[in-house]
């Protein structure tokens, strides 16, 4: 595997050759200091960008062009990475040597066509389209009450007094409802112009045709002055956490909790912080996993998640109606019996291991590479090999340590109904 990072100015351009697949794998992420308000806006230019264009006035138009280009595969997605919103258009495309010629430079036109070749009218994008989109935005927005774990989560993280990863990355009605065909197509150039621009192709690949492609049809040339700012300010640690609850009349409890990650070092985010989760909760094999529901049978299921570079731990878990009193007491004591070091070392190697299998099967699929190098790009991380001697070198004083820097601050119990059960 060869990889190349070209500076074309206004963009980087990420060529890693390969001849492990026999597709070619582009993403196109457009990155931006994340906006509450900027949100709905953007889920919305990425559903209507998808929709229509000059060449195709029609979805179905576009989805039978797909078919044409040897079932091309068209995806897109808007997340939030830290401080930053990430907007991606990616597309996987079987490689010209096993198509016919020229196939590789027509599939990438259509990604780029995409982008740049909206069906645009004086100056604006077209009413009937952005509607339609708007009538999915909106589906998907209320579609979220739905999720009762999905909405837990996102009532647990609305509380932390407008953090980045208190946004419903969905959207908000509220912002749909003042988007036009105008506004929005203002939008779009703002984000052509001013949004951190990163490339990624991936595949048996002919670096320099690809390159004079880009530069030939990439069409947007504003430099822009990379900021790394992706990590998101610590939470202040409370004396006593904030507890709120909320009734439903599902047949099962979402309790949800939110710790701090305090003055964590490097070595501790990157690393440590993985195996932490991974032994807490990360699996069923997981001492939060044993705990609470194996010898106790309090739980359908309990997880952890740490993110690092958002400074938080989430815990969550979906248990009977009733038992959040003696889950959330059974939880805390587990997380101060791993503070105290009583830690199985069997279960702390397999963890190592799960992680450290994740970090080797990355490199099995174009979309691991992506994010692999996309890591090294914003947070400087490290190749593979680092990255698995790193996880190997956690110890379990290191355990000990980053357990002490974390710190409970807010729960979100979702009730649910008793009498709703069998």
């Amino acid at each position: 595997m060869k990889y190349e990072k070209i500076n074309m100015g206004a963009y980087n351009l990420h060529l890693i050759q390969t001849n492990k697949f026999k597709t070619i794998t582009v993403e196109i992420n457009f990155r931006e200091k994340i906006n509450k308000e900027s949100i709905t806006k953007r889920n919305l230019l990425k559903a209507v960008l998808l929709n229509t264009n000059k060449n195709f006035k029609k979805e179905r138009e576009l989805i039978k062009e797909t078919e044409n280009l040897y079932d091309l595969k068209l995806l897109s997605s808007n997340i939030r990475i830290g401080n930053y919103s990430n907007l991606s258009f990616k597309i996987r495309f079987l490689n010209e040597k096993y198509t016919e010629e020229n196939m590789n430079n027509y599939s990438l036109s259509f990604l780029l066509d995409i982008i740049f070749n909206p069906d645009i009218e004086n100056n604006s994008f077209k009413k009937e389209s952005v509607d339609n989109c708007k009538i999915k935005i909106e589906k998907s927005i209320k579609s979220i009450k739905d999720n009762k774990l999905k909405y837990s989560l996102l009532q647990l993280l609305s509380t932390t007094n407008n953090k980045p990863y208190s946004y419903n990355s969905y959207g908000y009605i509220e912002d749909l409802e003042k988007i036009n065909e105008q506004n929005l197509y203002e939008y779009y150039k703002q984000v052509l112009n001013d949004n951190y621009i990163d490339i990624f192709v991936v595949g048996d690949i002919d670096k320099d045709k690809i390159k004079e492609l880009f530069k030939e049809k990439f069409k947007v040339n504003t430099f822009k002055k990379i900021k790394k700012d992706i990590l998101i300010p610590e939470l202040k640690i409370k004396s006593k956490p904030t507890i709120s609850t909320e009734k439903d009349d599902a047949n099962q409890t979402q309790l949800t909790m939110l710790y701090s990650l305090n003055r964590l070092t490097e070595f501790e985010r990157k690393y440590v912080i993985q195996v932490y989760s991974e032994l807490l909760g990360g699996s069923s094999n997981s001492i939060l996993f044993d705990n609470v529901r194996e010898k106790n049978s309090y739980a359908y299921y309990i997880n952890s998640n740490a993110k690092p570079y958002d400074n938080i731990m989430m815990i969550y878990s979906g248990i009977e109606p009733g038992n959040s009193e003696a889950v959330i007491k059974l939880i805390k004591k587990t997380i101060q019996e791993v503070s105290k070091g009583n830690i199985d070392e069997e279960l702390l190697k397999n963890s190592k291991e799960t992680i450290i299998s994740s970090i080797k099967n990355s490199s099995d699929s174009p979309n691991g590479i992506i994010n692999t190098y996309y890591a090294k790009e914003l947070v400087n991380s490290k190749n593979i090999e680092e990255r698995i001697e790193n996880i190997n070198k956690t110890t379990k004083q290191n355990i000990i340590n980053i357990s002490k820097k974390i710190h409970l601050n807010t729960i979100y119990i979702l009730e649910g109904d008793n009498n709703e059960r069998d």
